[in-house]
């Protein structure tokens, strides 16, 4: 059968003697009659993930994007009716032209393979230009851009690409996200625990936040001794720890489930400030019950140190990366999560979440901002927040607070006390401070025998292992308190005096 020719129009002299970008016209038009010739076959273009964008011919894009928009609006593909919507384009003549793609249309069993041909062609076609943007990135001396910023966009062009080649589409489609969004309630509705986002393991604190939001930067604020390391690496380790136990007892099949999108999968932990081999000491001894500090010191005995090794070894597949790089650059940082996701996804797994303790000690790898701290955090907070929405994870970040707590008769922290920058708080999508009223209350002993210390003593009994997780910024939802249980010894973080939903230890 004769195949149909390819439209060639307004075509200059320098492009034809350029090297073509790979392409292949003739599926192209092959796959347009399909679609034209069996209507059936459409909805079947949204399960690949073929967009319009994919096509190499602009033509066959706007043809493409009139059979997409037709069949959403119920209404039947024809000839008569695409006729009709290109007849005063003088480019081609779209009476024959319809007809031939009919004519040629290809058999309904291999229009698949024949779409995932366009799609992969025009993924070639995104890396010849990102290759090229490399290139030219690489030679203009004269622009004010450092390597390592030229490798970073470069990155983000390659994960975009390896991201189902979205990277021509600058709006997302109104009826696509208003099924994810109804998507998102049906999940809250039918799951066990009513969440729309990832569970922390943390009842209380689930329920106050409904889940960590994909995208979502998410600031755990304090002041040093508080406990914000402790509850962000409690966080990331029920969720490692959960993915891991379902991963163990070959639950990821039922992890698949197209309505399960807030699956827990591995965490990637960013400790600017305390080396892998102290976060993992903190998280042993929370699960094993034997105290760090007692582990550091040797004040341990056989049977502790027995326990604390078994628990080692049974933690050893936990899902949990940690990367220990001191004033790690914001670049370095998203790349380095890129690059987690990917070899990740090469497994079949997914990364759920990115920890970074803490914002402060993170820098923009840059002489630019030198000596402007204001600016440099602001900085480095757009840079997470970019990287949670393009790594479609949530991401926390720990930051530190200013002295303008402690000058306070009320210690209780408010968003103006973030340190540094008002861009901590802008930036943010949830904003929550970890108060422990005993740090401060020990304190400040009266003398004994004196009435204050009689009071004293009422306070810190009221007080004595509990802390406070104030929300005081919550684009989601209200701010509240959350009342949780915290037992310094292990520095381990539960629901208050709820034990039936204390996170599950190792025994």
């Amino acid at each position: 059968m004769e195949q149909s020719s390819a439209i060639i129009l307004n075509k200059n002299n320098s492009a034809a003697e350029s090297l073509e970008l790979p392409h292949n016209l003739e599926a192209e038009q092959q796959l347009l009659g399909a679609l034209i010739k069996n209507n059936g076959l459409i909805d079947k273009m949204s399960e690949i993930g073929l967009k319009d964008f994919h096509f190499y011919e602009v033509f066959h894009q706007e043809i493409y994007e009139k059979i997409i928009q037709m069949n959403n609006n119920g209404k039947t593909v024809t000839i008569l009716f695409l006729k009709t919507l290109f007849e005063t384009n003088d480019a081609f003549d779209s009476n024959s032209y319809f007809i031939n793609l009919v004519a040629n249309a290809t058999h309904s069993l291999v229009v698949k393979e024949v779409a995932n041909e366009i799609y992969e062609l025009s993924l070639r076609r995104q890396l010849i230009q990102t290759a090229e943007f490399l290139e030219h990135s690489s030679f203009a001396l004269s622009e004010d851009r450092e390597v390592s910023q030229i490798i970073e966009d470069t990155e983000i062009k390659l994960y975009e690409i390896d991201q189902k080649g979205q990277t021509g589409k600058s709006f997302y489609n109104f009826e696509d996200s208003i099924t994810e969004s109804v998507i998102a309630a049906e999940m809250a509705y039918s799951s066990d625990d009513g969440l729309a986002g990832l569970a922390t393991g943390f009842s209380d604190l689930d329920k106050a936040l409904g889940g960590l939001q994909k995208s979502d930067l998410i600031i755990i604020a304090g002041r040093p001794s508080m406990g914000k390391t402790a509850l962000a690496s409690n966080i990331a380790f029920n969720i490692a720890k959960t993915f891991g136990d379902r991963m163990n007892k070959n639950e990821l099949d039922s992890l698949e489930s197209a309505n399960d999108k807030n699956k827990p999968g591995a965490v990637a932990f960013f400790s600017l400030e305390m080396s892998a081999e102290q976060l993992s000491t903190r998280i042993i001894s929370d699960q094993s019950g034997v105290s760090s500090s007692d582990v550091r010191q040797g004040k341990i005995d056989e049977r502790e140190i027995a326990n604390y090794i078994k628990i080692a070894n049974e933690l050893k597949n936990v899902p949990l990366y940690i990367d220990q790089t001191g004033a790690i650059p914001v670049g370095v940082l998203s790349s380095r999560a890129r690059r987690l996701a990917r070899t990740l996804k090469q497994k079949n797994q997914d990364l759920s979440l990115v920890v970074v303790d803490y914002l402060q000690l993170a820098t923009t790898g840059s002489d630019r901002y030198r000596g402007n701290v204001v600016q440099e955090i602001s900085q480095i907070t757009q840079g997470l927040k970019a990287l949670a929405k393009e790594l479609n994870v949530p991401v926390i970040a720990l930051s530190q607070l200013s002295r303008n707590v402690e000058t306070r008769d009320n210690k209780r922290p408010q968003l103006s006390d973030l340190r540094d920058s008002g861009a901590i708080e802008q930036d943010a999508d949830i904003v929550m401070f970890v108060y422990r009223e005993e740090y401060y209350l020990r304190r400040d002993e009266p003398d004994t025998g004196t009435e204050q210390h009689i009071d004293w003593q009422n306070k810190m009994e009221a007080a004595h292992g509990k802390a406070s997780v104030l929300i005081e910024k919550h684009r989601h939802g209200a701010v509240k308190a959350v009342e949780m249980q915290f037992t310094e010894q292990f520095t381990r973080f539960s629901d208050l005096a709820r034990d039936d939903y204390i996170p599950e230890r190792m025994e």
